[in-house]
Order: structure tokens, then sequence, then C-alpha cells
């Protein structure tokens, strides 16, 4: 039961990570589509998101892969982009599909990251922080 116990407490850890790149992305694209712009604003905030997720998965979830940084960010990059997909999927469709997410996108950040966090989870774990 050892091994499930560490996927469990991963995946919790992995989860409050994604709450705080939730708070980031969210935060930075409610501030950024003030002006109307929402798609923009996502453009916007998503990378400095993914890379304060990465940093903190790093640190926190996995632990480094014993790659280069530039490297094991790449990874991740590479590595999520499934969930990426599905998260930034999930954000379009009800921005264009809701008013109340065209106004507030962040209502559309919080389903695209639900979305695609258990894909991002096994990416992660399985592709970039596995050690070798």
């Amino acid at each position: 039961m050892r091994i499930r116990d560490d996927v469990f407490s991963q995946f919790l850890r992995f989860g409050v990570v994604g709450v705080l790149g939730f708070i980031v992305n969210a935060g930075l694209v409610e501030a950024l589509a003030r002006d109307g712009r929402p798609f923009l604003a996502q453009m916007l905030a998503f990378p400095v998101a993914a890379t304060v997720t990465w940093w903190l998965n790093r640190r926190y979830t996995f632990g480094a892969s014993g790659r280069a940084m530039h490297h094991e960010w790449l990874h991740y990059v590479f590595a999520n982009l499934l969930g990426w997909a599905v998260n930034n999927g999930v954000y379009v469709a009800l921005v264009l599909c809701l008013p109340l997410a065209y106004k507030h996108p962040s209502i559309a950040v919080a389903a695209g990251s639900v979305a695609g966090m258990f894909l991002n989870f096994g990416a992660s774990k399985l592709l970039v922080f596995r050690r070798s």
C-alpha cells in the first residue's frame, strides 16, 4: 500500500499546486480581460501559470527529474500539451457559449483546469519527473 499512498499524496500535492496555478491564471485573466479580450488574456496568463505549476511541482510534488531545469521545463510543457488542449478547449467553449463565462472568464479557467488535471498529473508523473 505504500506505493498507492505515495501516489495519493502526490496527487493531493499536485491538486494544491493546481489550485495555486489556478489562482495565478484566473487572477491574470480577470485583470487582463477587462478590455473585453478574454482570449488574449488567456494566451498571456496560461504560460505564466504553467511555469508556476512546473516550479511548484518540481519542488513539492515530485522532486527534480535530474535534467537541466530548462530541459525539465520543456519536457513539462510538451508532456502536458494534451491537458493544455483540453484545458483551453473547455475555456474557449465556455467563453463562447456562456455569457457569464465571457464576463467572468475565471469560471472558464476553473472548468478547464479540472478537465486537464488528470491528464497533466499522469503526464507529469510518468514523463517529466520520473527519475531514471
